[in-house]
């Protein structure tokens, strides 16, 4: 029963079933990742508050349409690291895009416990900048 609540309650405070899905997938493959060597960085994602001047006419509400990854383990985190994720979501416009009809507008890349880290407007990656509507 405790399953079936906790889900209910990712749902609602995710904004939508699809939205629960991407996030899990995305922290599966993240563990994976982590778990066989294949990256240092155990991350995590979940929404989180987006930056208002990166909106467009899909975003949902700012407090919900940030995509946040958390750099779990950010001991001595450089800039590389930062970038290292990020280029992953960069060079893929198609996810950009999906994440926006999903009302994502900010890519948020941070450390658990450091100040440092990096926003991404989605459009930017999407390459919409003209036709998306501030």
């Amino acid at each position: 029963m405790s399953t079936l609540l906790n889900r209910v309650v990712d749902i609602i405070t995710q904004g939508g079933l699809e939205r629960v899905r991407v996030l899990n997938e995305f922290n599966r493959v993240f563990k994976s990742a982590f778990e066989i060597g294949e990256f240092d960085r155990l991350c995590s994602v979940t929404t989180s508050k987006g930056n208002q001047n990166f909106k467009h006419e899909l975003s949902t509400i700012y407090l919900r349409s940030g995509f946040k990854i958390t750099i779990m383990n950010d001991d001595n985190l450089k800039k590389q690291d930062f970038s290292r994720i990020a280029k992953y979501f960069v060079i893929n416009k198609a996810f950009a895009r999906k994440l926006m009809a999903l009302g994502y507008d900010t890519l948020l890349i941070k450390g658990k416990s450091s100040t440092t880290g990096l926003e991404i407007p989605l459009k930017e990656i999407a390459s919409l900048n003209d036709y998306m509507v501030n």
